[in-house]
């Protein structure tokens, strides 16, 4: 019997764009999908979409749309990189598609439209802020209309304040009940805002928020309008404060600091007759913006890349009585809304170590070590033999028999391993572990080689999606995702012989007592303390992996190379003084292999970009091992190869009183001490380099500082080491104690590395200054150079005022060049 015509009816299919007025380059941003189905059966609609009319690029989704109803879904796109300056719009064209006997059709849709078009808004300068708010209730007295007026309006005050262009778009509100589960959902947005609850039953937005916030974004969460609970939901024991109480407030002193000018605090008063709600915190946190009678109003968390900004007093305490931002608003908000961080990135730098994987197998050097040995093994039998026989002459026949035997096995060997390379597809990662959260981000890079034509039909399971290194193809792509957040590539096979990078950035959950695992046990923390030797610590579910050319690192302070003791479950990890690796060197080793010196180039990119990376998040335990299992698949044709590199973090146990301890220098923070004579511009203790061939004398406070978790120590030796290069200069240490310095060292002309201990326990108390202070002081040159009346700014500024405040020394005429290129110290003690 013929279906009539509401049977037959194809759905009728929308795409929106949604969540930002308008996207950026080379950014993703998801498109809404709604689709209407008036007939009487179930349908399956695959849409496909393609960006600035290059079709070779889509994105596609499956979408399953019951009878007489209406379904939303999503779709991301990719944003190309623009060229085009001034460019306000790109054109995006949507096409319906089916499935036939000849392959995939255009199927015309109720429009008898076969693609449609429609243009995305876009931007490179306007910073974009989204909302999540409580949604509305209903309204009898307009309180709800008050209420989102007064956070939209807030928001506009703090980014008009921070940034004063005329061309900034106002805030984004999510009008959905829920964020948008796609790939790269909140990639457009700069910042977020959340002021209230509407994220309590959104499992899968608070993860979203979660990894954007790891990956650079800037977070500002209002504790007077936002549950604790959802928070820590949300950061894990990356929420730094407890809720002490909460009060109302008609009058109040605000205490705000500038994190770009002056030190001291701005204060300023608040009074209105209707009060504002205060919540009092406790915090760890010791980036306090502004405070209220002792009690932070303001304060900051690093979290990964990103920042959070909590807030305690209510919106209307940031505003005075002309409804103009309070200056301890201004103040954080010019931190707040500045355009998003890009996220630390290894792909580029993890590419050429997954490459090198494709390829012929070089023979080992056991297989040569083993001809050798059998070769000489049969002259020497051969030799012994008919010397007994009285033929020895006979050896003029046997080595070069021998000779030609082994040097044909050794061409066979490397024949057929070189005449065979498998289709093969090698990944290389990067393993974050987030112990606050229980997570890993993991970045993984993928090499995919075809030694014929092979379908290349790569799939990841949901909250997971790999993309091509390079996006400009011959060959035409499709990202298509089903509806239940699964995603495959549709391409032609790949042509035989050639290699395609892809690469894959998640999160995802690891296994400890309390939660299920997405990628099976592994540890998330390295627990420890300090012992005569060094420090001790212990790695827990270690035993199910392999730890490789494992060492400590925390960034700018030296690595120290671990050694690694495995057991039934776990694994021993201890460091001792003596294990500090030089500048750029991260394995052990005298004589690397080729694996580990490809590894040693990779670490040192790594380090390069430290101050930008996962480095800065205090000390890290690193190794290598295999890699972790993602959910990506390919087809069965290809071997897998792969390498991990893993870094999890480090956890200080106090040590027992009475303990002695010595503490390696990778625990050691080195700072500039800005006492009395201002900081140093020769040290930057941000990256920990030391400025280059330098002419003026000058001497250097330095503090380093113990860690925290260590408590008191009563230090009875510290041992220095600084590799320096000063000829035709005395270069003497001094020990700070007090308002007193005592020299503990002097050499005239160093060159390289310059090793003392200084064990006067009178000039060695840390509780003064935070930490141990030394001096270095480096002359002018002993031959007595005549110096100039002319002087040269040293320092950079005062402790209490952190502006420019000159200590003037004498510049001298000379080019006789000096530099330091480290200085290091470990400390011994006892603990009390």
């Amino acid at each position: 019997m013929a279906q009539s015509p509401s049977e037959q009816s194809p759905a009728g299919i929308t795409i929106i764009p949604s969540m930002v007025q308008r996207a950026s380059s080379n950014h993703w941003t998801p498109l809404k999908v709604v689709a209407v189905n008036r007939g009487s059966q179930d349908r399956n609609e695959l849409i496909s979409v393609y960006v600035d009319g290059e079709p070779k690029v889509q994105f596609a989704a499956d979408v399953w749309v019951p009878a007489g109803s209406q379904r939303q879904a999503w779709v991301p796109v990719l944003v190309p990189p623009q060229t085009e300056v001034g460019r306000v719009n790109i054109p995006i064209t949507s096409m319906m598609l089916q499935s036939g006997p000849d392959g995939e059709t255009l199927r015309p849709d109720w429009t008898d439209a076969a693609t449609i078009k429609r243009s995305l808004l876009l931007t490179e300068d306007e910073i974009n802020t989204g909302l999540i708010s409580d949604p509305p209730t209903i309204d009898l007295d307009g309180t709800e209309v008050y209420r989102i007026d007064h956070l939209t309006k807030l928001i506009d005050v703090g980014r008009t304040s921070a940034i004063q262009n005329s061309m900034e778009l106002p805030n984004i509100a999510f009008n959905a009940n829920f964020l948008p589960d796609t790939h790269g959902a909140l990639d457009q947005l700069d910042q977020i805002v959340i002021a209230g609850n509407s994220l309590r039953h959104d499992t899968a937005g608070l993860l979203a928020v979660r990894r954007w916030l790891r990956r650079g974004g800037r977070l500002w969460i209002m504790l007077d309008q936002t549950d604790e609970d959802i928070v820590r939901d949300l950061l894990g024991d990356d929420a730094v404060f407890d809720i002490g109480d909460s009060t109302m407030l008609n009058q109040f002193e605000l205490q705000s600091f500038n994190a770009v000018g002056s030190n001291d605090a701005v204060s300023e008063t608040w009074e209105s007759e209707s009060p504002v709600e205060f919540v009092r915190v406790f915090t760890s946190s010791e980036d306090i913006s502004s405070s209220i009678d002792g009690w932070p109003a303001a304060f900051w968390q690093s979290v990964g890349d990103g920042e959070v900004l909590f807030t305690t007093l209510g919106g209307e305490g940031w505003l005075n009585s002309q409804r103009g931002p309070m200056n301890g608003f201004t103040y954080f908000s010019r931190r707040l809304f500045e355009p998003h961080v890009e996220p630390f990135d290894s792909v580029a730098a993890m590419a050429p170590l997954v490459n090198e994987q494709i390829g012929y197998q070089v023979p080992s050097r056991s297989t040569a070590a083993f001809m050798m040995i059998t070769n000489t093994v049969l002259i020497a039998a051969g030799g012994l033999w008919w010397m007994r026989m009285k033929r020895l002459e006979r050896l003029a026949i046997l080595i070069p028999a021998v000779a030609l035997l082994t040097g044909g096995a050794m061409l066979w060997i490397g024949k057929s391993n070189s005449g065979s390379i498998p289709t093969t597809i090698a990944s290389g990662q990067l393993v974050v572990i987030n112990e606050a959260t229980q997570e890993a981000d993991i970045q993984s890079t993928y090499a995919v080689y075809c030694q014929d034509e092979t379908p290349v039909e790569l799939s990841s399971k949901a909250d997971i999606f790999v993309q091509p290194l390079e996006w400009a193809s011959n060959r035409t792509k499709r990202a298509q995702w089903s509806g239940s957040g699964e995603n495959r590539w549709i391409q032609p096979e790949q042509p035989p012989g050639t290699v395609e990078n892809w690469f894959s950035n998640t999160s995802m959950f690891v296994t400890n007592s309390t939660n299920t695992s997405d990628i099976g046990s592994m540890p998330t923390m390295l627990t420890g303390s300090f012992n005569e030797t060094g420090f001790v610590g212990n790695l827990e579910h270690a035993s199910s992996m392999k730890l490789e050319d494992a060492f400590l690192a925390s960034f700018p302070a030296p690595s120290c190379s671990a050694k690694v003791a495995m057991s039934d479950k776990d694994a021993a990890i201890t460091v001792g003084p003596d294990a500090v690796l030089t500048a750029g060197q991260f394995v052990d080793a005298t004589l690397l292999d080729d694996t580990q010196t490809r590894r040693q180039a990779l670490l040192r990119q790594l380090f390069e970009s430290g101050e930008q990376s996962f480095l800065k998040d205090g000390v890290q335990l690193m190794f290598w091992s295999d890699p972790q299992d993602i959910g990506i698949g390919v087809s069965e044709a290809f071997d897998r190869i792969g390498t991990s590199l893993v870094s999890i973090p480090v956890k200080l146990r106090a040590p027992e009183p009475g303990t002695r301890v010595r503490i390696p220098a990778t625990f050691i923070k080195t700072e500039s001490f800005t006492k009395s004579r201002g900081m140093s511009s020769l040290f930057n203790p941000r990256n920990g380099q030391w400025l280059t061939d330098v002419t003026k004398s000058t001497e250097t406070d330095l503090l380093f500082r113990l860690p925290p978790e260590l408590g008191d120590v009563a230090i009875t030796r510290v041992n220095v080491s600084m590799r320096i290069a000063a000829p035709e200069r005395t270069v003497a240490i001094k020990a700070v104690h007090g308002d007193q310095s005592t020299t503990v060292f002097e050499i005239d002309s160093p060159t390289g590395l310059q090793s003392f201990s200084i064990d006067d326990e009178s000039v060695l108390d840390a509780s003064i200054n935070g930490g141990i202070v030394l001096t270095l002081s480096v002359s002018s040159p002993i031959d007595g150079a005549p110096e100039a009346a002319d002087s040269v700014v040293i320092s950079q500024q005062t402790p209490q005022t952190n502006v420019p405040h000159p200590i003037v020394g004498e510049i001298e005429t000379t080019n006789k060049t000096w530099q330091v290129d480290s200085f290091i110290i470990d400390v011994e003690g006892v603990a009390k």
